[in-house]
């Protein structure tokens, strides 16, 4: 439907919300039946004219739960019956938006396709992913461009993807040594509670009497799992809760609880492994733990042990540990590459009953690579203009050079000498930007090479390849110029005055090379 051409049409309709199909139109209208669906036959006038209403909102008379969907959007306008010419009717176009019972929106959908001029429905197909449960559905005129046309939201259906469910489980158990390892012997406990939360909300199961639990028909998604209380006299030997991102189809049977019965001869032996950055073997402030790092455990004479690994803070534990002597360990080698102790690699503990040792820490330090890497090298006058630097050219002094550290982006100016040379030196491997500033070249010249280079260095190499070669500009003289293509040669007739010039390659500016008199 037009807007400015057909105005008295228009001025009619404003104040409508809904549309009176003519049955002639309605035989062949198009299907939007799902299983969640709505027709509001909302007639969305053009709101860049000023015109109302360009939206509607249309109560759902079944709520749409969250999850995916394929939605179908069906756009009308009966062409067919305008008297007048059809052929710019342009962007017919409107969206979907769905609201919760707080007015939050949980779904907003792409924009219709433009209605066809010679068309007067059409059924356009999306996908639909929602974020909480729609009870109220609003469209909504598009109003894309200058020439805006009036359209009618004839209806929207919701059609759930079906998809693979899965599950999350799996075990509550005694772990009567405390090791927060399933070994064994050790048995299951029943009767405890375990809360998922997920997408949809919350949920919580018991375990049986072999202690195993079971969140089953779940859909994709991330979902915490959250253990409750153990038997009296038990603490947990494992986290008490996990975080599952659940894929499709999969079930997930890792998200194990062990509670270990409380002994109050029983002990600990930990704590942090740190990155010493000054050496000094003491932990300071602003020195943090490393993760990921291997710790042994061990009795003298006793091959193997218990191995744990640093968490995010850095620290480890060893729990439920009699009365005894052990030996502690740290692997430098599963730190960070490179790395060597700043302490003793092993420290002998003897544990008392019931005692909780956590000065076994240990220190690692990182080599620090010393920056040895050059950049440099020459800016010079190009008198052939071929761009390499030829014996008897003459170096230019006082041009500034800036380096930038691609990765930082810090950035460092060095300025020519005499020799037009200059240098950045100590850098650190990487990549730099390397670039000269023409406006501190000699008056009158321009670049015959690239005023910018990239470079990537190792540590220790000398690039000396950023070279900038000047040579005179030709002044401006108002006059067209002849081009004679491969040799690039220009002759500018002035008077009795015959210039020879060479353009080499399409380079600009152009170059003065000679000047002969003609007699």
């Amino acid at each position: 439907m037009g807007t400015f051409r057909r105005l008295g049409l228009l001025a009619a309709a404003v104040g409508l919300t809904a549309l009176v199909v003519a049955p002639a139109a309605l035989a062949n209208t198009p299907d939007c039946s799902s299983t969640f669906s709505a027709s509001p036959s909302a007639l969305l006038l053009n709101p860049n004219s000023g015109f109302s209403p360009n939206e509607a909102t249309v109560a759902l008379n079944t709520p749409i739960p969250a999850g995916d969907y394929e939605l179908t959007m069906v756009s009308y306008d009966d062409h067919d019956a305008k008297a007048v010419d059809q052929s710019d009717q342009l962007n017919e176009q409107w969206f979907v938006i769905l609201l919760d019972a707080q007015g939050n929106t949980v779904f907003q959908s792409g924009v219709s396709p433009d209605l066809p001029d010679d068309q007067n429905w059409l059924t356009f197909n999306s996908s639909a992913t929602l974020t909480g449960k729609a009870v109220t559905m609003r469209v909504v005129h598009a109003a894309i461009g200058d020439n805006v046309n009036s359209i009618v939201a004839f209806c929207a259906g919701f059609e759930p993807i079906s998809r693979t469910l899965g599950s999350i489980g799996d075990l509550v158990w005694l772990d009567t040594n405390g090791d927060g390892l399933i070994d064994a012997g050790e048995p299951g406990i029943e009767g405890i509670e375990v809360t998922l939360v997920g997408q949809s909300g919350s949920m919580t199961a018991t375990t049986d009497a072999a202690g195993m639990y079971t969140f089953a028909e779940l859909p994709l998604g991330a979902y915490d799992v959250t253990v409750g209380a153990g038997l009296v006299g038990t603490t947990l030997s494992t986290t008490g809760a996990y975080i599952v991102q659940l894929a499709e189809g999969e079930n997930h049977v890792d998200a194990d609880f062990g509670f270990t019965p409380v002994n109050s001869q029983l002990g600990s032996i930990g704590d942090t492994v740190w990155l010493d950055s000054n050496t000094n073997g003491v932990q300071d402030v602003g020195e943090d733990g490393i993760a990921g790092v291997t710790v042994t455990l061990s009795t003298p004479g006793s091959p193997g042990g218990q191995v744990a690994t640093t968490g995010t803070d850095g620290t480890y534990l060893f729990s439920g540990l009699e009365a005894g002597t052990y030996d502690v360990a740290v692997d430098p080698a599963s730190g960070p590459a490179g790395s060597d102790l700043t302490t003793p690699g092993s420290v002998s503990v003897a544990l008392a009953a019931g005692e909780n040792f956590a000065d076994a820490d240990f220190g690692l330090a990182v080599p620090q690579v010393l920056a040895s890497a050059v950049i440099g090298d020459t800016a010079w006058m190009d008198s052939n203009l071929n761009q390499i630097l030829d014996a008897g050219e003459s170096p230019i002094a006082g041009v500034s050079v800036t380096l930038t550290n691609m990765g930082t982006g810090t950035k460092s100016t060095q300025v020519t000498n005499a020799s037009g040379k200059y240098l950045f030196a100590a850098l650190a491997a990487g990549a730099y930007e390397v670039t000269v500033n023409t406006s501190t070249a000699p008056e009158g010249t321009g670049l015959t090479t690239v005023g910018k280079y990239t470079i990537t260095v190792i540590d220790g190499e000398s690039s000396l390849i950023a070279d900038f070669g000047f040579a005179p500009q030709l002044p401006m003289t108002g006059l067209e110029t002849a081009d004679f293509g491969i040799a690039g040669l220009v002759l500018l007739l002035i008077g009795a005055l015959t210039l020879a010039l060479v353009r080499p390659g399409k380079q600009t500016p152009w170059h003065l090379v000679n000047a002969y008199e003609v007699r």
